[in-house]
């Protein structure tokens, strides 16, 4: 598959435009950082660098094997019948309890999302998805709001974060009534 296929398959990237764009952008930062600190500034950011991508190429590699895994197991049938296009609030509500009983971190949900989105779930269920996994994650409030911030602090941000996902979806929805769902890899939209 070449580049120009596999953007237009819908995986993330952007080929080698994209990478161009982010190299341009390091550099300007690395001239920068060397313009207002001086040398030492850039080793000591190229010395975070190096532990941070060490740190997460493991993370990284396990995050995208777990996708292709899910993306091996899970039908596209059932993500289109329960996620698809006609899928409309059930798809959203079945989006947002499967994303608060998502566990892990970035690594994992985003590229869920793309095996999601793939396997033919609608945008609305995956922005639906994804910002219940961001505020209504189970885990997060388990291992870190409990334990720091206390029962009071986790119950409010809770319940008060139950109708965000569903606004997210519901906004998507109407957004995607007006102008169409792009499909990764899709042309132009047309609008109906």
């Amino acid at each position: 598959m070449s580049e120009t296929d596999s953007a237009k398959a819908g995986r993330p990237g952007g080929g080698w435009k994209g990478i161009v764009i982010w190299l341009a952008v390091s550099l300007v930062m690395g001239v920068l950082c060397w313009y207002l600190e001086g040398p030492a500034a850039v080793e000591t950011s190229i010395d975070n660098y190096v532990s941070q991508i060490l740190n997460l190429i493991p993370r990284m590699s396990a995050a995208l094997l777990i996708g292709g895994f899910i993306q091996v197991l899970v039908p596209r049938s059932l993500v289109a019948r329960w996620l698809g296009d006609g899928a409309g609030f059930r798809g959203i509500m079945i989006a947002t309890c499967v994303g608060a009983l998502t566990p892990g971190g970035p690594m994992l949900a985003f590229p869920l999302v793309v095996v999601l989105r793939n396997a033919g779930a609608s945008l609305t269920c995956v922005v639906t998805f994804i910002t219940a996994w961001a505020v209504l994650g189970i885990h997060r409030i388990i291992m870190w709001e409990l334990p720091f911030m206390g029962t009071e602090f986790a119950a409010v941000r809770y319940i008060s974060s139950i109708p965000l996902p569903i606004i997210a979806g519901l906004t998507i929805m109407l957004i995607t009534h007006f102008i169409g769902d792009r499909k990764p890899g899709a042309g132009p939209v047309a609008k109906p």
